[in-house]
């Protein structure tokens, strides 16, 4: 967010600082005077709350997607885990060219339909 500085009058200052002070009161939260202004214009001004909010639903969706994503190359990586384990106990059983024919026929079945998904 990019910052302004305004030059207000004292008595100006005097009237958000006691209006943030009393903000404060009645929610039991510390209110500044920069809250204080930013809540009015958001109020005053539509346009720049319905951007931000955008704004903020593509970021909570991309966050989401990343997790999604996250979570699918977890789940990858546990099947690949998976097929190295047991084509390290199944290739050593191999005996024919039809057998080793058959395994990798499985495993380009395997990836394609991993594809899909």
């Amino acid at each position: 967010m990019a910052k302004t500085s305004i030059r207000l009058s004292p008595e100006i200052c005097r009237k958000l600082e006691f209006e943030a002070r009393k903000l404060g009161e009645i929610g039991g939260e510390t209110v500044t005077v920069s809250e204080l202004i930013r809540a009015c214009i958001l109020e005053n001004f539509p346009e720049i709350s319905s951007r931000a909010r955008r704004e903020k639903a593509a970021l909570v969706e991309l966050r989401d997607e990343v997790s999604r994503l996250r979570d699918r190359h977890d789940e990858f990586a546990q099947d690949v885990e998976k097929l190295v384990q047991t084509l390290s106990e199944t290739l050593p059983l191999l005996a024919t060219r039809e057998q080793v024919d058959s395994l990798a026929d499985g495993i380009a079945a395997a990836i394609r339909t991993a594809k899909l998904r």
